[in-house]
């Protein structure tokens, strides 16, 4: 099956070379590779050329195309540029301080093609602990074994609300390019807005058919956590803290499964800020702002347990 890599660039001048040294050094090269800068200011793109410049034969018949923006708006925005530029079967994003293993394009290919699956998750190595999420333990009642290190999921749309399940976190998902074609990153976000975007095409799939949903595990991602990204960042003013796409989206959804990821995602949102504010009045103030999403996320613990 032919594969896309899209990677979203901004001023990732430090990371860039190891994330495309990880594509070169596949068993399977990627058909396409697609990188689309988001208006860089620092030496980015220049870095990208020369690499390109110097490797370009360790990519074989790997079509490359460079998309410069010339606006900045955001890595939504610019996955999305990618996307609409791509011409394969499977796509995955790849950001641009992450790397795959060597044989990630391989294993993929060969349990798309086999188990006729459509949507992968990738399970993730955090770097430089080597930590690795997620525990496979609190998920084994949604995981039937298909191969080595591969798991149909059963009830996908349950397991991926679970707390301990990890979807759009450093874009660890491949699918088959026709089930993204309805959807698109919604631009300006900028928090959490992968697993949004992720959790819709998801549903689409699900709608669509009775697809076959896909955990492999075996550590092929690797995700670095770089010093000043929003998951550790810290802020001076509650107001500063953006509310979820996904609680804006499903606050008023009936919908069992919205429920259950707006309040799992609610769950770490206020965890997220009560964890990086400043002082005990910026918290209080944060949970004054926002307590009309008490009561949602109240009735999300009850419908979990």
């Amino acid at each position: 099956m032919t594969h896309a890599v899209i990677i979203p660039l901004f001023n990732k001048a430090a990371y860039i070379v190891q994330t495309l040294n990880s594509l070169i050094r596949q068993s399977k090269q990627p058909d396409e590779l697609i990188i689309v800068d988001d208006l860089s200011t620092d030496n980015s793109l220049s870095v990208v050329y020369g690499f390109l410049r110097d490797h370009i034969s360790a990519f074989g018949n790997c079509r490359i195309q460079v998309i410069e923006l010339p606006e900045n708006k955001g890595p939504g925005n610019a996955r999305n540029i990618g996307f609409a530029a791509a011409s394969c079967e499977l796509i995955s994003f790849l950001d641009a301080d992450d790397e795959y293993h060597p044989n990630l394009l391989e294993v993929a290919a060969h349990a798309f093609e086999k188990h006729q699956l459509d949507f992968m998750v990738l399970n993730i190595v955090f770097m430089p602990g080597k930590e690795i999420y997620p525990d496979l333990e609190p998920l084994k009642k949604y995981l039937e074994p298909l191969d080595t290190d591969l798991y149909l999921i059963s009830h996908p749309l349950r397991a991926v609300s679970n707390p301990h399940f990890i979807m759009g976190v450093g874009s660890n998902v491949i699918t088959r390019s026709k089930w993204i074609a309805a959807n698109r990153y919604e631009p300006d976000a900028q928090l959490n807005e992968g697993i949004d975007f992720w959790y819709r095409v998801l549903k689409g799939v699900l709608n669509e058919v009775p697809g076959k949903i896909a955990l492999q595990t075996g550590a092929y991602l690797y995700v670095n956590e770089v010093p000043g990204s929003l998951s550790r960042k810290t802020y001076s003013h509650f107001k500063q803290i953006e509310l979820p796409l996904v609680i804006g989206r499903y606050i008023r959804s009936k919908d069992k499964h919205d429920r259950l990821l707006m309040g799992m995602i609610g769950e770490r949102w206020y965890k997220h800020a009560l964890q990086n504010l400043p002082s005990n009045r910026q918290r209080i103030s944060f949970l004054w702002h926002y307590r009309s999403y008490l009561p949602k996320y109240i009735g999300y613990l009850l419908i979990k347990r």
